[in-house]
């Protein structure tokens, strides 16, 4: 099998179809010999700031000398992106190879989009004989095809908010039921202070995190802060975002409750290093700065909102290009953001499930009745736009989608 027919087949079972539930990934693993056994496991879930958590985890580890595999969702340029050893991309040949497999081991045709890319991970994580695994949820946690990993070293549950009701439910109880459902008898069962989670979490050994690690200074032009943690020692963190605190400290917290050894210098070393796109993502365009952020729910816009006014770019002007989804709770989104939307551009994201640009325009105006709102074709097309308009401001936020981000990146050169 070529890489492009490996593509061709994920196109034809693309995410129109999301069918949750264990059974299935548990019999079409078997079949290839239980692949997700083979490899322990930290298993991250939340409504924000799993990919950030993993990201960290797998940077320490693999500073430490681990062969790390990183199983994340979703991309942004490239599905390759989703499954890294040692911060490598899956390669061509070995995707399509897994593919193969994984097809010849699913005959009736019955795994999703997700579940065939869990399988490749899977499979990708234990060919290589990575020492550890970490696995990032696709949807909820208690019925997602990663939970199919019986005794993780760790799990962890980043946060809980409204997003995605029609499959987790429709309150926060309900939701964190399905976020706590990674965790597992015996072991570490990692957590912030949040009460919905408090009553969710019987399973695992509880791990409570009672407070994040401090900011406390930040080099926005390299995109990097310092934060401290409660034993006094400082680490330089390669990422942005009011949030970032809160993550390594669950990253933090899951490593020592595991008792894999994992030396200080692993942990300065590590996220001194650590990438992850589209997250607060600032980009120098010759004299301009296009900030790219994937926040497309309410607790992520308020993420978004408390990161920009505490930075220099919102002391000026700025554009914001947005776009989400239709399945979005554009009101949240939108609340936190208003008092900065003075100039609007809304786009269409590249996804069959985006909202129309003209139904987000009337959002935006009901938000921010004083702002100055556009609607342009596509994302490429405003960046394109705005970049070549002398008169624009210098600064633009492209935020409210991941698609969108992914987009943003494209329309930047990122390849």
């Amino acid at each position: 099998m070529t890489f492009a027919r490996a593509l061709a087949v994920l196109e034809e079972r693309q995410e129109a179809r999301v069918e949750l539930g264990l059974d299935r990934v548990r019999a079409h693993l078997a079949r290839l010999g239980d692949p997700h056994l083979k490899v322990p496991a930290f298993h991250v879930a939340g409504t924000n700031g799993k990919g950030s958590t993993c990201a960290m985890l797998a940077a320490v580890l693999t500073a430490a000398g681990y062969k790390t595999g990183l199983y994340t969702s979703p991309h942004l340029l490239g599905v390759r992106e989703r499954i890294t050893v040692d911060g490598k991309k899956v390669s061509e040949k070995s995707f399509a190879r897994a593919m193969a497999r994984a097809l010849a081991a699913d005959p009736k045709k019955r795994l999703t989009y997700f579940e065939l890319l869990t399988s490749i991970a899977f499979q990708t994580f234990a060919e290589a004989r990575c020492d550890v695994m970490v696995l990032e949820t696709g949807l909820g946690g208690l019925l997602d095809a990663t939970n199919v990993v019986p005794a993780p070293l760790a799990a962890i549950v980043t946060s809980v908010d409204f997003d995605h009701q029609a499959y987790l439910g429709r309150t926060l109880a309900a939701i964190a039921r399905q976020k706590a459902g990674i965790f597992k008898a015996g072991r570490p069962a990692v957590r912030p202070p949040l009460p919905a989670l408090a009553r969710a979490a019987a399973r695992g050994v509880p791990v409570v995190v009672r407070r994040p690690w401090a900011s406390v200074k930040t080099d926005w032009a390299r995109g990097r802060q310092v934060l401290r943690a409660p034993n006094g020692r400082a680490y330089t963190l390669s990422l942005l975002g009011s949030r970032q605190g809160w993550n390594a400290a669950l990253a933090r917290a899951a490593v020592d409750a595991s008792g894999l050894p994992v030396p200080e210098a692993a942990w300065a070393k590590g996220l001194a290093r650590v990438a992850w796109p589209g997250r607060f993502e600032a980009i120098k365009l010759g004299k301009k700065t296009l900030v790219v952020d994937g926040g497309h729910n309410p607790e992520a816009a308020r993420a978004l909102a408390a990161t920009w006014r505490a930075s220099p770019h919102s002391k000026r002007p700025a554009r914001f290009i947005l776009g989400l989804m239709k399945d979005k709770d554009a009101r949240g989104v939108l609340g936190p953001l208003a008092p900065f939307l003075k100039d609007v551009v809304v786009v269409r994201p590249p996804s069959p499930r985006a909202l129309d640009p003209m139904a987000l325009a009337d959002h935006v105006r009901r938000a921010a009745p004083k702002a100055r709102v556009t609607v342009e074709r596509d994302p490429g097309a405003a960046i394109s736009a705005w970049r070549r308009d002398p008169r624009a401001p210098a600064t633009a936020v492209c935020a409210g989608s991941l698609y969108l981000a992914g987009a943003a990146l494209r329309a930047a050169g990122r390849r």
